[in-house]
């Protein structure tokens, strides 16, 4: 039964790559300061200055990081339905002592969803607080 599920997941998951868009490409080169070391100490004042990198595109690096964030809350949903799933069927067609192995899992199972929401929760607060900054 439980190779059932893990050979299920997994069959998921690789169907979710081969759906998925990865290809973007985030990459910029340094125009105007050249490529001297000249041009790197200039880069490093620049920042230390303004306090933001002209190298890097804080909107591109919002968008892979919120791309992230919504791909790990896919499969977190994914994982907790599955894994809801299967405690549901053992506690209702489950044999006696496969009833009372469910029933002792259902705590840590609402345990482990309620922190997962929490801190995928707090990842998209600070998502929204650094996308604000930009």
């Amino acid at each position: 039964m439980k190779r059932k599920i893990f050979n299920i997941i997994i069959i998921f998951i690789l169907a979710i790559m081969l759906f998925a868009n990865v290809s973007r490409v985030q990459a910029t080169a340094i125009v105007n300061q050249g490529a001297s070391f000249a041009g790197a100490i200039g880069a490093a004042e620049d920042f230390l200055n303004t306090e933001r990198s002209k190298i890097i595109n804080y909107q591109g690096l919002y968008n892979v990081i919120n791309y992230l964030y919504n791909i790990v809350m896919i499969i977190a949903i994914i994982l907790a339905i599955i894994v809801g799933i299967s405690i549901g069927i053992r506690i209702i067609y489950g044999s006696i002592d496969e009833k009372a192995d469910a029933k002792h899992m259902i705590v840590p199972y609402l345990f482990i969803v309620t922190i997962t929401a929490f801190s995928l929760t707090i990842w998209k607060f600070l998502l929204s607080l650094f996308y604000n900054s930009i």
